[in-house]
C-alpha cells in the first residue's frame, strides 16, 4: 500500500498517456469515417444537383445549349471508353466510329416506326426481321444496349487476332481497315441500311435523361474499373508488355476485354446520336469520328476518365460554336481550326488538361487551398 502511494504519480501518468493514446486512436479512425462519408456526401449532392439540372433543363434551356450538353454527353460517353484501350491500356486503336456506327443504325433498325421504314427503303425492301420490329420509346434502352452488343461482337472478330499479333502502329492500322470495312459494308447493303442514301424520320427519343444518366454509370464503371486489380494490371501493360507478361498478367485477355469496353461505350455513344439527329448516313461515321475521339482524349489527358469527360464537353461546345465557319467561310474550315487545336495542344499540352490523374475532392480541397493562399 505503502508503494502503491509512493508511485501514483507515475501510474497516473502511464494511465494518462494509455488513455490518451486510445483517443488519440479512435480520432484518427473517426476523421477517417467522417472523410469517407463527406466524400460520399459530396459526390451525393453533385449527383442530386445534376438530377435538378436536367429535370430543369429538359423544358428551360435553350434549344442550342441543350443540343451542346447532348452531343457533349454522348462524345463523353465514347472517349470515356476509348480512353480505357488507348489511354489505360496504351493500346493505339483507330477504329472506333466503325463501333459507332453499328450502334447507331442497329438502334435505328429497332426503333424506327414500320410506316416509316416503308417510306425510307423505297428501292429496295427492308430485309427480315427489321422489316417487322419497331420498339416503343419505353424499350429505349433495349436498343441501345443491343447496338453496344452489336459493336462488341464486331470488336471480338477484330480483337482477337489484331491484339495477339500486332501492337503500336501495326494495331492501329488493322483496326483503322476493318473501321472503314464497316463503312464500305454499311454504304453497300442497301436492303439492310438504306445505303448511302441514310435513313430519315428516326424517333427522337435521345434527351439528357439518357445522355447523362448513360454517361455517369459509364463513367462509375470505368473508374472503377481504372482502380480495381484489373486496371492496375492494364497500367502495367501500358508501360511494359514483356515485365507485365512476366509478372503473370494475361496481356491478350486484358486488352481483349479493355477493347470490348471501349466497343460497348461507342455502341452506345453511336445510337444516342442517331435518336438525336433525327438522320443518319454512313458519312456521319467516317475516320473523322475517331478522330474527335482522338482529340478530346489527347486534350483530356491520355489515360484519364475526367479528362475524357471534360473534353467531350469542350470539344462539343467549340465544335457547335465553330459550325458558322463551314457555312460563312469555307466548308470544311472547322476541321482546319481542330487540326490546329491538336497541334497546339501537343506543343504547349502534352499532357492535356488532367494528365493521368482524375478528379478527387482531395485534390479539389488542395487546388482550393493553394488559390487562397495566392490570393490571400
Amino acid at each position: 500500500m505503502r508503494a502503491w502511494a509512493r508511485n501514483w504519480p507515475v501510474r497516473l501518468r502511464a494511465w494518462a498517456r494509455g488513455l490518451l493514446a486510445v483517443l488519440r486512436a479512435w480520432g484518427r479512425d473517426l476523421l477517417a469515417v467522417l472523410r469517407a462519408y463527406w466524400r460520399f456526401f459530396l459526390t451525393g449532392l453533385v449527383l442530386a444537383g445534376l438530377f435538378a439540372f436536367v429535370s430543369w433543363g429538359e423544358k428551360g434551356l435553350d434549344r442550342f445549349i441543350w443540343r451542346v450538353l447532348n452531343f457533349g454527353a454522348i462524345y463523353a460517353i465514347a472517349a470515356v471508353g476509348y480512353t480505357v484501350i488507348n489511354g489505360v491500356t496504351g493500346q493505339f486503336s483507330l477504329g472506333a466510329h466503325g463501333f459507332m456506327l453499328l450502334g447507331a443504325y442497329l438502334t435505328t433498325l429497332l426503333i424506327l416506326p414500320l410506316h416509316q421504314k416503308e417510306m425510307v427503303w423505297i428501292l429496295r425492301p427492308l430485309v427480315w426481321p427489321f422489316n417487322r420490329i419497331a420498339l416503343p420509346g419505353s424499350m429505349f434502352i433495349l436498343a441501345l444496349l443491343a447496338g453496344g452488343v452489336a459493336a462488341v461482337l464486331a470488336a471480338v472478330v477484330v480483337g482477337i487476332p489484331a491484339l495477339r499479333a500486332l501492337r503500336g502502329d501495326y494495331l492501329a492500322i488493322a483496326t483503322l481497315g476493318f473501321g472503314e470495312i464497316l463503312f464500305l459494308l454499311v454504304a453497300n447493303l442497301p436492303q439492310l441500311t438504306n445505303g448511302a442514301m441514310g435513313i430519315k424520320g428516326i424517333p427522337p427519343y435521345t434527351n439528357l435523361w439518357w445522355t447523362f444518366g448513360i454517361l455517369v454509370v459509364v463513367v462509375y464503371a470505368a473508374v472503377r474499373l481504372k482502380n480495381s486489380s484489373f486496371g492496375r494490371a492494364l497500367r502495367a501493360i501500358r508501360e511494359d508488355e514483356l515485365a507485365a507478361e512476366s509478372m503473370g498478367i494475361n496481356v491478350f485477355r486484358h486488352k481483349l476485354l479493355a477493347f470490348l469496353f471501349s466497343a460497348f461505350c461507342a455502341g452506345l455513344a453511336g445510337g444516342l446520336m442517331a435518336a438525336l439527329i433525327g438522320t443518319i448516313t454512313p458519312d456521319l461515321f467516317r475516320f473523322f469520328m475517331t478522330f474527335y475521339l482522338l482529340l478530346i482524349i489527347v486534350l483530356g489527358g491520355m489515360g484519364s476518365i475526367s479528362g475524357a469527360v471534360v473534353g467531350g464537353f469542350i470539344f462539343a461546345t467549340i465544335f457547335e460554336a465553330l459550325r458558322f465557319v463551314d457555312t460563312a467561310v469555307v466548308p470544311g474550315m472547322r476541321m482546319v481550326v481542330f487540326a490546329l487545336l491538336l497541334i497546339a495542344s501537343m506543343l504547349f499540352f502534352r499532357r492535356g488538361l488532367f494528365g493521368q490523374e482524375e478528379f478527387t475532392w482531395a485534390g479539389l480541397g488542395r487546388a482550393g487551398r493553394w488559390v487562397w493562399s495566392k490570393i490571400r
